[in-house]
């Protein structure tokens, strides 16, 4: 009998098996596709890798205003793909042969829950104390068609082709679509971007996603907003699409409408063996990761709605899980979940909004301070970057923290660690950040909470 079984080996499975193995557990972990998930294969890391190629064409524009003058510059979508397709073969090898380091036992099939301490994998029954569930999420259908369309695709299918489509509409609510649409711009092709939603990021900062929609605008990407698609037709040379919003329609001629939402992968997972409610939107788990059957925890896409899909919110639950599983209390903090999107300037908000935090009853206090206050952001030029924080106004315990601008994924960081100490604005406000940084900008902006800002007019 297996200590811990987890299912899935993806950014939350894999962590989960040697996490429970570095406390002694003897592990299985079941993966039906490639160890890494979706993150390592078609998700984060080869759209990390796009982002990098776009970044590198967006700095273009900087080089030229330093006095560099560039000519012929021609980006080859092939080379690019090979290097990607190389780095993620070894870092798929190098996964596999973590997990045997750890004397994790790998089984390629697919696990299926068969009651409680029993996971049914290639027709035969393991017995185990405890199942970690992180299956991921799988790809929705989208519901403005019938049936299956040529042309109607999702990232994965974005990822495998040979060369990138001329024409794309990305339609939906994904985030995700913004990386990919500037990505395919500065490829130049043409991108149409449309959203159901009032505006971008429509549950982030104000501020935020205002200068977020204010850069991709300046770069000549636009976003049309409350529109819904009311019809799509095969046509000579690609699809024909009717996008209807409050004041009228319009109908486009594409090659590809590209579609990502995605909902947690609760079919087929053997629920109602363990009374678990495989119809759920997601499954509901505690600050332990515990579900409501004994002895089996979830964690990542299984647990929450698309916009809690992030990998790096997948491995802290699993580390949660692994130790809970072996008799351990972890729980998991909600407040230091970072939301993260790599365009350029990049975004990144941990814990709650100005709004989140009023609507749970704080008295709040918010600062601020713009990257173009900022030595190094003047150099930059970053024209849209901002620090935002968001604090408790009684007692100055830090609740939120937004950022805009370049490197700002990494400086997240610091607020996670923040939030997680329960620092005060005091604190942040009295750290010695090194000059000249960007994160300059984060204590700044506690200053301008507490009303002392140095720097700021």
């Amino acid at each position: 009998m297996k200590d811990v079984i987890v299912i899935g080996g993806g950014a939350g499975g894999v962590p989960a098996a040697i996490r429970a193995a570095q406390l002694g557990a003897d592990v299985a972990i079941i993966e039906a596709k490639e160890f890494g998930g979706l993150c390592m294969n078609r998700g984060c890391v080869p759209f990390g890798h796009m982002m990098l190629a776009s970044n590198v064409l967006g700095a273009v524009s900087l080089g030229k205003k330093l006095g560099f003058r560039f000519e012929g510059i021609n980006p080859d979508y092939g080379e690019l793909k090979k290097r990607q397709d190389e780095l993620i073969g070894f870092m798929r090898m190098g996964v596999s042969s973590t997990l045997k380091k750890n004397n994790i036992e790998l089984i390629e099939g697919k696990g299926i829950l068969a009651g409680k301490g029993k996971v049914a994998v290639n027709g035969k029954i393991r017995s185990c104390k405890n199942v970690i569930l992180a299956t991921g999420a799988s790809w929705a259908k989208p519901d403005f068609i019938e049936g299956d369309m040529e042309g109607i695709i999702n990232s994965d299918d974005l990822l495998t082709a040979d060369e990138l489509p001329e024409r794309t509409l990305l339609f939906g609510r994904s985030p995700w679509l913004l990386e990919i649409g500037q990505f395919l711009h500065r490829f130049g092709k043409k991108v149409i971007l449309a959203t159901p939603d009032k505006s971008i990021l429509p549950n982030e900062s104000k501020a935020i996603r205002t200068r977020l929609n204010k850069a991709l605008k300046t770069e000549g990407i636009d976003i049309l907003r409350e529109a819904g698609i009311t019809r799509v037709a095969k046509e000579k040379g690609g699809l024909s699409v009717t996008l209807n919003f409050k004041k009228g329609s319009d109908t486009l001629a594409v090659d590809r409408i590209l579609y990502m939402e995605r909902a947690p992968s609760l079919k087929g997972l053997g629920l109602a063996s363990v009374g678990l409610d495989e119809d759920a939107d997601f499954l509901e788990v505690d600050r332990r990761m515990q579900t409501g059957a004994a002895g089996i925890y979830a964690i990542g896409d299984l647990t929450g709605l698309q916009e809690r899909h992030y990998s790096h919110l997948s491995s802290e639950g699993a580390l949660i899980a692994a130790e809970n599983a072996m008799g351990l209390n972890s729980r998991i903090n909600r407040l230091t979940f970072a939301r993260i999107l790599f365009t350029q300037p990049q975004v990144a908000s941990v814990g709650m909004t100005e709004k989140e935090a009023k609507t749970g009853g704080y008295d709040v206090i918010v600062g601020a301070a713009p990257y173009g206050m900022n030595p190094l952001g003047m150099l930059l030029s970053e024209n849209e970057g901002l620090v935002e924080v968001v604090a408790d106004k009684k007692y100055g315990e830090i609740l939120g923290a937004h950022f805009v601008g370049t490197n700002v994924a990494e400086m997240a960081g610091q607020a996670i660690l923040a939030i997680g100490m329960e620092g005060t604005l005091e604190d942040l406000a009295r750290a010695a950040f090194p000059h000249p940084t960007l994160s300059e900008s984060l204590p700044e902006a506690a200053r301008n909470a507490l009303g002392r800002h140095i720097y700021l007019p």
